[in-house]
Parts: C-alpha cells; sequence; structure tokens
C-alpha cells in the first residue's frame, strides 16, 4: 500500500491527535538540522545560481464534502531571487504580481492571493520553511511508516513549558524518505497534509510535480504543472505600469483584543476530558499571521499549560477566519496573538 492509500488512516489519528505514536528523539540536533537545510536548498526554485524559468501550474479547488469548485492556473517567469512576475488566473481571483528594481508591486485593487492559492504554488517554488525558522526550531526525528512506505518525519519543535515531548502535528513537520532529503510530504495546523504525489528533477532540484493538499482527510485543493522550461533570454509578458500599486508584505501588529472582534466563524474548542479529570486549566497562545483573505496563514505556539489543551485549541482556531483588517481602507496582513482559555467555569 502506497502512501495515497495509507493517508486515510493517517489523517485519522492526526485529527485525533493520538499521541501513540512511535518516536525516537535525535540526539544530534545539529545533523537534523543540517538535513533540513540540505533539503531546503535541493527542492527550492528560488535561490540564486538558477536559470530563469518559467512555470505554469494547473489547479483546482474543492468545496464542502470534496465537490470540484473552480480551476485555475499559477504562471511564474523567475529571472532571479528579486525580479520575477506572477500571473494567477481564476473565477474568483486573477492577479498579476511583479518583483524588480523597484520592489514589489500587485495589480491596482487586487488583494493577496488566497492562502490555498499561495500554498500550491509555494509546494512548488520553496516548500521547505526557511532558515531562520529551522535554526530557532529544535528538529525532532520520528520514524513512520505510511503503508508500507518508511518515511523519516522532522517536526520543528518549538520550546513550550510544561510540554517536553509534543505529540506529532504539533508543530510543522516534514517527512522525506529514509536517511535523504526528498520531502514526500508535510502538515502543519495538526491535520492539514500536503501530500507530494510525484516528483521530478529540474536543475539539479527536486520538484513536487503534482501535490495534494487535504484537511481532516477531505481534498482541498490539487495543482499539477503543466510546464516547466529554461529558457536563456525569457522577456516577461507586457503589462501597463499604471496598472500597478506597490504593495509591502510585511504584517501589520494588531492587539489580540481588536483582531477578536474579527473573528468571522469557527470552531469553538473542546475541553479534553483526560485535561478536566486532572484538573488542567489555563490559557493556550498562538502567535498568528492572518492574510487579506481573512484566513490563518501562519499558526505558532508560543505558551501552553498541557499538551492536550495545547491540542485542542490548535484544532480550533485552524478553522477560524475573520473579517479582513483594513488599514487606510485596503485590507492588510496582519500579525496578533491568539488565545484560548480553558477553565472549569
Amino acid at each position: 500500500m502506497g502512501i495515497r492509500r495509507a493517508l486515510k488512516a493517517f489523517v485519522l489519528s492526526l485529527t485525533l491527535f493520538s499521541a501513540s505514536f512511535s518516536a525516537s528523539r535525535a540526539e544530534d540536533h545539529a545533523a537534523l538540522t543540517e538535513r533540513l537545510h540540505q533539503a531546503e536548498i535541493s527542492g527550492s526554485l528560488d535561490t540564486e545560481g538558477l536559470k530563469p524559468w518559467h512555470l505554469k501550474l494547473d489547479v483546482q479547488l474543492f468545496g464542502e464534502q470534496g465537490k470540484q469548485t473552480e480551476q485555475g492556473t499559477i504562471e511564474e517567469w523567475w529571472i532571479s531571487p528579486t525580479s520575477f512576475q506572477l500571473v494567477f488566473k481564476f473565477p474568483s481571483y486573477t492577479a498579476t504580481e511583479i518583483r524588480n528594481e523597484k520592489g514589489l508591486s500587485r495589480t491596482t485593487g487586487s488583494s493577496s492571493p488566497p492562502f490555498l492559492i499561495s500554498l500550491l504554488l509555494n509546494q512548488i517554488v520553496h516548500p521547505m520553511p526557511r532558515n531562520e525558522d529551522i535554526d530557532s526550531s529544535s528538529p525532532d526525528l520520528r520514524k513512520e511508516n505510511f503503508g508500507k512506505v518508511a518515511l523519516d518525519c522532522i517536526m520543528l519543535d518549538q520550546k513550550i513549558t510544561k510540554i517536553p515531548f509534543p505529540p506529532l502535528g504539533l508543530f510543522p513537520t516534514y517527512c522525506f524518505d529514509t536517511d535523504k532529503t526528498i520531502l514526500r510530504l508535510s502538515y502543519d495546523f495538526g491535520s492539514q497534509v500536503i501530500v507530494r504525489n510525484a516528483i521530478g528533477i529540474f536543475q539539479a532540484r527536486n520538484v513536487a510535480t503534482d501535490v495534494t493538499v487535504k484537511e481532516s482527510n477531505q481534498i482541498q485543493a490539487a495543482a499539477r504543472i503543466s510546464k516547466l522550461e529554461t529558457t536563456a533570454s525569457m522577456p516577461l509578458p507586457a503589462i501597463d505600469p499604471t496598472a500597478l500599486a506597490p504593495i509591502d508584505k510585511s504584517a501589520t501588529g494588531v492587539a489580540p483584543g481588536v483582531m477578536a472582534g474579527h473573528k468571522l466563524a469557527g470552531s469553538n474548542p473542546i475541553y479534553p476530558v483526560a485535561a478536566r479529570m486532572r484538573h488542567i486549566s489555563g490559557t493556550v497562545t498562538f502567535v498568528a499571521i492572518i492574510g487579506t483573505d481573512g484566513r490563518i496563514h501562519s499558526l505558532r505556539i508560543v505558551s501552553a499549560p498541557d499538551p492536550d489543551l495545547a491540542i485542542a485549541a490548535l484544532a480550533a482556531v485552524r478553522t477560524w477566519t475573520y473579517t479582513p483588517y483594513l488599514l487606510n481602507g485596503e485590507p492588510v496582513e496582519v500579525t496578533t496573538q491568539i488565545r484560548v482559555n480553558f477553565n472549569f467555569s
């Protein structure tokens, strides 16, 4: 049974957040960190040393009960880390994004790309975390079997008081072929699983040619490369400069109480029975980045009184959506804290 067929059972276990995984801690964190850095280099298409390339990605999005909703394409013309052009064409979202010597700009009136669309593009161009995220973590190796496929799963543990051995899925996790740096699947937000169904080689880099994103075993999005080519001289598609507006991708800091008032929908946390029986209460605190689409694009636990409470909070918060935060009348990406309180009252 391959990774695809084994995924259903795996996602179910993530959804339930079972802590019964057989696990072994790697004593040599330096070796794991170096492995992650090598995977970041070997799997990235947006770093120095590559020839210019053109990518076309065919995307299928899904709605409730796995029903197909809209289709679209993402095209990127990449010249260097500081020079590229992106074109998004979807029924619900169309935009052009350009980075050049003047900075980053986007077609006037366009918001940032929706979360799933950005996620799929990143899985092709830069699927691994940035160096600073790797270096600030304590890599934790777990040997996992997905059917008959054995993978090395490395979780980017963060130091949290009272959680000395976090369960698999609490932090971003990247799974590789045994003793290699070929990324096969990753997951974040607890039960969001990204499967790289097929891997190809382009300019000596490992590139996913077919990707699916699942949430609690329900498919959310899929993408497949229809074109990836290198060209010696590659003119970018023409666009009227007056149709572009400069954008700042740095997130705006917003107080937790203010952003809480923007919450639109999402699941309520369920108090874990085990925590109740042990009379454990307290607050789980996250640092989150919320995009202009109102979805949480990044979520990191910074403090928790207990693993069970942390997992319950994560399971709820990852479903939350918000009304966009406006700055000078325009929606902006924000960074904020999210606090989930568990008390017996």
